[in-house]
């Protein structure tokens, strides 16, 4: 106990009067940089009613990078400058791998949003310069592509072949990451990327392509969309043309809550990959289904993007570093390269369970798999999001457009029988 007092003395010179300052930094005019900063401001406020982090109260404040890597790093610097110990948030991975130079100068931890792998792989690469980055939102590209491959193979599995597909991106780093991982993977099942149709942000002319996609007998088109801000333009268009081709992949705006009802219903159908392993109607955790009702009782919604979860699970995790460093008797837990060493502890055999089961990788990437977090396979259906795979979180099934005209299937018995009765005709007819 005394040893505990003490190192809670040491700490006040270095934290300042009687609180933490937490930096929240994103777009802020986008839903992903909102619902980061309200998830955080969540947590602060349950964290600061039972005593704060170590007795110390939390102090919320944010940075917007308007998605432009410059004033990102200048937002960063200032939330540091203003006296904040952790950042938390992000948000697009040009403007991330920008913001981690500003980081690792500051020597700040960071618990990130970020999808490519080259983030992560900065750390690998030069771990003294870069350990102070942790993702916290949701997988790396890498395997986004995995979710991907995964959703083609259960689609197969459920009687929809896929020999197909289009793919529609972001014009942007992340989608180049996954397209280097997805790529191989679609060439070991069989199925032939048709064209792959990079799209810069506020792109709308959905429309051709999905009539291009026919033309070139797609089986499914994939949408790959974070940043370009039109997946409901693209949905809508595509709930309009009806075409016998299936939109399954990965769109950030799907899985937003709110979604079937700004597209007025066209959503019905979309297969997505839920992000980061959560959504409002199939949390994985009873602590995930908490901070959903919480979040819609302080905020009158529904988390408006997956962020909210990483973030409201980044000052948690942040927290629980802190105690343990403390408890471990450090003279300063809050101490960056003191707080890195004890968030590596939480790994895949000390796993936390908060939102989603968070347990970082050497390189500080999440953990990928059922037991950990993934992109769930989802789809709409009749303005509900239903997790149709894997099994142990799935309480859905797979249900097709209603515009799919279920063509006759012919068995190899079938195509037989229908050969021996020509024969016996024939013979027939000679006599």
């Amino acid at each position: 106990m005394l040893r505990c007092l003490v190192a809670l003395l040491m700490v006040v010179g270095c934290v300042g009067a009687e609180e933490i300052v937490v930096g929240v930094i994103g777009p802020m005019d986008l839903p992903e940089g909102k619902a980061e900063l309200r998830a955080v401001q969540l947590a602060a406020e349950e964290i600061n009613e039972k005593g704060g982090i170590l007795g110390y109260k939390v102090k919320v404040i944010y940075g917007d990078t308007k998605l432009n890597p410059s004033v990102a790093s200048s937002e960063l610097r200032r939330l540091v400058d203003e006296g904040a110990r952790v950042l938390i948030g992000g948000f697009s991975s040009g403007v991330m791998l920008a913001m981690m130079e500003t980081m690792a100068e500051e020597k700040v931890v960071f618990l990130a949003d970020c999808s490519s792998p080259r983030a992560s792989a900065k750390v690998s690469e030069n771990y003294e310069k870069y350990k102070y980055w942790f993702r916290i939102s949701q997988n790396n590209g890498t395997t986004f592509a995995y979710d991907l491959a995964d959703m083609i193979s259960f689609l197969r599995g459920k009687g929809y072949d896929v020999k197909r597909v289009y793919i529609i991106r972001d014009e942007h780093i992340w989608t180049e990451d996954v397209m280097k991982a997805l790529k191989p993977l679609l060439d070991d099942m069989g199925v032939e990327v048709v064209k792959d149709v990079p799209i810069p942000r506020g792109y709308s002319e959905f429309e051709q392509l999905i009539i291009e996609a026919e033309d070139m007998n797609a089986d499914v088109i994939m949408p790959i969309l974070a940043i370009t801000g039109t997946d409901d333009i693209l949905v809508k268009q595509w709930a309009t043309l009806k075409p016998k081709i299936l939109l399954a992949g990965h769109s950030l705006a799907a899985i937003d809550s709110g979604f079937y009802n700004r597209t007025e219903g066209s959503a019905n159908y979309m297969v997505f990959i839920a992000d980061g392993g959560a959504l409002v109607t199939a949390p994985p955790t009873e602590r995930c289904r908490e901070f959903i009702e919480s979040y819609k009782s302080k905020y009158g919604h529904y988390p408006e993007s997956h962020q909210a979860y990483g973030a409201y699970d980044a000052l948690y995790i942040y927290k629980l570093a802190v105690e343990r460093a403390n408890e471990s008797g450090e003279s300063d837990p809050f101490d960056p390269d003191t707080v890195v060493r004890y968030l590596e502890m939480f790994n895949e055999s000390n796993p936390v369970e908060l939102t989603r089961v968070i347990a970082f990788t050497s390189n500080h990437d999440l953990a990928w798999g059922d037991r950990y977090v993934r992109n769930w396979i989802s789809q709409w259906q009749d303005g509900k999001q239903y997790i149709i795979h894997p099994k142990n979180v799935a309480n859905g099934d797979l249900k097709l457009p209603d515009w799919f005209k279920k063509e006759e299937v012919k068995t190899p018995g079938f195509e037989i029988a229908v050969a021996l009765v020509a024969l016996i005709a024939l013979a027939l007819r000679r006599r």
